[in-house]
């Protein structure tokens, strides 16, 4: 009886052997196919940045361009106003340096 018992546990140990070699190449082909997972994410993260970065800087560049032309008829049309009518311009800067000596000096106090 003793020699089947014997039999059976080196069966068994046979058998667990087999159960950790198979165990450590599946935990190996998962970490291969993780890290391969990784770097393709990595790529895709990467590919999709760059893309963004590209859209990115030529809506900004359009935005510049839009504010550059908001910025300049305005500042035409400022000049238009001072031309066409210098006296008022002098006085409604007058006024506005007036009223807000008068804020300023008021909050002082």
């Amino acid at each position: 009886m003793a020699s089947k018992l014997e039999k059976d546990v080196e069966s068994l140990q046979k058998d667990i052997e087999r159960f950790r070699t198979h165990l450590g190449d599946a935990l190996s082909d998962v970490g291969s196919a993780s890290h391969d997972k990784v770097l393709e994410t990595r790529d895709r993260l990467r590919a999709a940045m760059e893309g963004f970065e590209g859209r990115a800087a030529k809506e900004l560049g359009r935005a510049n361009e839009a504010l550059q032309e908001q910025g300049e008829k305005a500042l035409n049309a400022s000049r238009e106003v001072v031309i066409s009518r210098p006296l008022t311009t002098v006085l409604v800067s007058f006024g506005v340096g007036v009223m807000t000596a008068f804020l300023l000096d008021r909050h002082k106090g």
